[in-house]
């Protein structure tokens, strides 16, 4: 007896998660096996409406059947497991926002299906009016399928080129605190403070550091308050302001070279941005994903 509660118990509670997710997908049909394999079949066409109602059904039919089922159902249905995934992506990728305006421009399924690679927030760039590389609502609507997949290879191999510089330069960093923590532990202290003059250095140092990273700290808020005024030159076509920006960001990076003129202290800024450690195929894999964000 108690197993048998214990099983409509499990019924309900599984009942009820599937009618959420149908909820949640907006999906409003039969919850049923049979009705779904009709739907299913129903919406068997090559277009951007069908491919989201056939990926919420797949999705509810994977809750609703037992585990090992789907794949052979979805067999029976001439779909493989592969184009089947292909399909509730496509609706988890895209249900997620409001990405009307995208699902529109893509026309067609094999475009649609191809977008599912794109990160959430680049889907947001783009369906906002913006670009990510040579992407953008309008060229998405005019590239054949074969140019789309090219430009999202593209993208994908910029990014991942970008994050292996960034990999690279995070490693160098940690290793430069490593030894830096090092020399500041007590230990190393300790035996650098022999002297009064070496305490004094010490000291010196500690202040030259903290001012140091003052500066970088408000480097880092020009640099993103400078970025916020692009965006916005760009977002309102303010491009008569242009050159007084410019002029404006040249001249705080003057007063940082006289500054170090006035400190005696000689800056390669040069060899600064591309030092010696960062291998020459890196810089140029930055400089190609730079011009792509561009």
């Amino acid at each position: 007896m108690s197993n048998e509660v214990v099983t409509e118990v499990e019924i309900q509670n599984h009942t009820k998660a599937v009618a959420g997710l149908a909820t949640q997908l907006g999906y409003e049909g039969a919850l049923t096996v049979g009705a779904l394999e009709d739907e299913i079949r129903f919406f068997q066409q090559r277009t951007v409406e069908a491919v989201m109602e056939l990926g919420k059904r797949l999705l509810i039919l994977k809750e609703i059947t037992p585990h090992g089922e789907f794949n052979k159902r979805v067999e029976m249905l001439n779909f493989t497991p592969r184009m089947a995934q292909k399909f509730m992506s496509a609706v988890l990728k895209f249900s997620k926002t409001n990405s009307s305006s995208l699902l529109q421009k893509a026309g067609n399924q094999t475009k649609l299906l191809e977008l599912v690679t794109l990160d959430d927030d680049e889907i947001q760039v783009i369906e906002q009016g913006g670009s990510i590389g040579e992407l953008s609502l309008d060229s998405i609507e005019t590239m054949s399928a074969r140019e789309l997949k090219d430009e999202l290879r593209k993208i994908k191999a910029d990014k991942e080129a970008a994050d292996l510089l960034l990999q690279k330069k995070d490693q160098k960093i940690n290793e430069l605190d490593a030894k830096l923590t090092k020399l500041q532990s007590p230990v190393q202290i300790k035996k650098r403070a022999e002297s009064e003059e070496q305490l004094i250095a010490a000291k010196a140092l500690e202040e030259a550091t903290s001012a140091c990273l003052t500066m970088h700290n408000d480097t880092v808020r020009f640099k993103n308050t400078i970025n916020s005024v692009l965006d916005t030159i760009n977002e309102h076509g303010l491009y008569n302001i242009q050159e007084q920006l410019e002029a404006l960001v040249i001249s705080a990076f003057q007063q940082i070279a006289q500054t170090s003129v006035e400190f005696g202290i000689q800056i390669d800024f040069e060899t600064m941005v591309n030092p010696a450690w960062l291998p020459a195929d890196q810089d140029a894999a930055a400089f190609d994903a730079t011009n792509v964000e561009q």
